[in-house]
């Protein structure tokens, strides 16, 4: 599975998640290799102020349905879910 695959069935579900913590999906970004996956979330409430918290639900959420759905063995994969920082821009 090439990594716009990945991007493109792990997208609708990370905006779901997303919606179900309160946050929206600003960004999602699949890079690396076959065997080295790396899934970066961005994520923020719409009036800003995403928390830890936050981002460790929405992880260990979307962890359990990428393995749930089998998208991607756990051990190839890494997923970091972060704010957009404070520049944001709207």
């Amino acid at each position: 599975m090439i990594l716009d695959d990945i991007k493109q069935k792990i997208e609708p579900l990370a905006i779901k998640i997303c919606q179900d913590a309160g946050t929206d999906l600003i960004e999602l970004k699949v890079n690396g290799r076959r065997n080295d996956v790396h899934i970066q979330v961005i994520a923020d409430k719409p009036d800003g102020g995403i928390n830890v918290g936050e981002c460790v639900i929405i992880n260990k959420s979307l962890v359990a349905v990428i393995e749930q759905e089998k998208l991607l063995p756990r051990e190839i994969f890494s997923l970091e879910v972060s704010s957009p920082g404070i520049n944001r821009r709207p």
